[in-house]
């Protein structure tokens, strides 16, 4: 009864380590949101302890007599059980399969090398007890039924002290491991998932040469590792927490390397941000010396203009000439008028700038670039994040115009409005339909420089993520829509 009570316990907490370990590195479908947890424990219960105790599977796997001949066989319900543990994990949570085969190599492979850490110490206690009270049963101090009863006593305490080990162990390391982990799992790229599944792999392969090697029947012997091998009581266990420190230390470095490139990128985030004043404030220096100068200018033309006049009244013989040059006058003074016009105006300057800058270099590259956008004073949102945003968005939209070829269709349009606390911008344009793909979730693009691409989209997302928002892709046959939302605060 006890042995089966402790049983119930031991497959009990290995699903709740499971699931201790998927706790904000994977994330349920929505329609299993409310019970997923539940089931995906029960499966996990269940189904270990069925393999357990079903006389059928032991009956398939070690034949009719019913006995494991080699622990080789042990191998078989190790993979069932991952086996229906990844089926459920497919079934119930989010994101890629690779990811999801990951996590379960993480758990699996610990919950193995935890467990063969400490067989060395359960292998040598039992043995140093059993060869005492054995030693006492000759001697005749305890009697044979006195010897029994110290055997199952010792068989019990020791598999409670075993189980409880095991437990300990395998919550420490997967709360260091959780301590290292800066996200999801699903959030990895591929390249980062095979370099962290590279020490689960090793772990697992020396996990099934053990179990495969461990013992096995000879006629009617048994020959165990352990005792043909005495070093392997050190070895195993070595290389075992070997392993466990490899997976944490893994973890621990791809977090530093993820760190140390988000660093780099908010660098770059800056340089780009400091580049994007500097061309703001020339462009502002622009506009102000230019109506600086028309100021000085108007002076002059409105002196002309009445010396013109002046001499128009004093003679009568000079009228054409005069209506002629009074004409040249107005036509240059309209140009000049006409150049410190702006095409676009969102009642903020800097995002006028940008939006007039952005026209006339799409006026110069055949490319229609229109739209509107009112600056969203009331939701507290910096118009310097807004231009970054604004700036990137046209940057890539204009860049992808570019490709296409001069007979087609080359068009930017654009949009910025206001729902509630939320300020959306919408930029669509016109592409070559292969320039661009999502993947994962992610853009991708054949862009020869996919680093300075990438750094736009990342200093967009940094704008968007400041203020609680999203942005989100959207690939059509010939047209590629993107779509941000910020989250503003009122002001009033």
């Amino acid at each position: 009864m006890a042995n089966y009570v402790l049983e119930l316990m031991e497959y009990s907490v290995r699903a709740a380590l499971l699931l201790f370990l998927c706790k904000d590195s994977i994330a349920l479908k929505e329609k299993y949101r409310s019970v997923g947890k539940v089931l995906f424990f029960l499966q996990a219960f269940i189904i270990s302890f069925w393999l357990s105790n079903s006389t059928w599977v032991n009956k398939l796997v070690y034949g009719d007599n019913n006995l494991q001949n080699s622990s080789s066989y042990s191998i078989v319900k190790i993979v069932f059980i991952i086996l229906c543990s990844f089926t459920a994990m497919d079934v119930m949570y989010q994101g890629g399969r690779l990811a999801k085969i990951y996590l379960l190599s993480v758990f699996y492979t610990v919950q193995e090398m935890v467990r063969f850490s400490l067989h060395s110490f359960y292998s040598l206690g039992t043995a140093a007890y059993l060869n005492q009270i054995s030693g006492q049963l000759i001697a005749g101090d305890i009697s044979p039924e006195r010897f029994y009863e110290l055997v199952e006593l010792m068989q019990l305490w020791a598999l409670l002290f075993f189980s409880l080990g095991t437990w300990i162990l395998m919550y420490v390391v997967f709360r260091l491991y959780r301590r290292y982990q800066t996200g999801p799992v699903t959030d990895l790229n591929r390249e980062g998932i095979r370099f962290l599944m590279l020490t689960p792999i090793i772990g697992m392969v020396f996990g099934a040469s053990w179990r495969i090697t461990l013992y096995y029947q000879r006629g009617e012997q048994i020959e165990f590792l352990y005792e043909k091998h005495g070093s392997m009581y050190i070895v195993v266990p070595v290389i075992a927490v070997l392993c466990l420190v490899g997976i944490v230390l893994s973890r621990k470095i791809y977090s530093e390397l993820m760190r140390s490139e988000e660093q780099k990128n908010n660098l770059l985030f800056y340089k780009q941000q400091l580049s994007d004043m500097t061309e703001h404030v020339r462009e502002l220096e622009q506009l102000y010396d230019g109506i600086k100068g028309m100021r000085h200018d108007i002076n002059n033309y409105v002196a002309d203009m009445e010396q013109l006049l002046q001499i128009g009244e004093d003679s009568e013989q000079l009228p054409e000439q005069v209506k002629r040059e009074a004409a040249q006058y107005l036509h240059h003074m309209q140009q000049a008028a006409s150049g410190l016009a702006l095409q676009f105006s969102t009642g903020n300057p800097v995002t006028d700038v940008i939006l007039n800058r952005k026209g006339q270099i799409c006026a110069q590259e055949n490319i229609l670039l229109s739209g509107e956008l009112i600056y969203p004073n009331h939701l507290m949102i910096e118009a310097f994040d807004l231009g970054i945003v604004l700036n990137n968005a046209l940057d890539n939209a204009i860049e992808a115009c570019r490709k296409l070829p001069q007979d087609r269709k080359r068009q930017v349009r654009f949009r910025g409005y206001v729902k509630g606390r939320m300020f959306f911008l919408v930029v669509e344009n016109t592409y070559d339909g292969t320039s661009m793909r999502i993947q994962d979730g992610r853009l991708l693009t054949t862009k020869e420089d996919e680093e300075i691409h990438g750094m736009g989209m990342s200093n967009m997302r940094s704008c968007v993520e400041k203020y609680y928002g999203t942005m989100q892709y959207e690939l059509g046959e010939n047209m590629f829509i993107l779509t941000l939302m910020l989250q503003g605060e009122s002001n009033s």
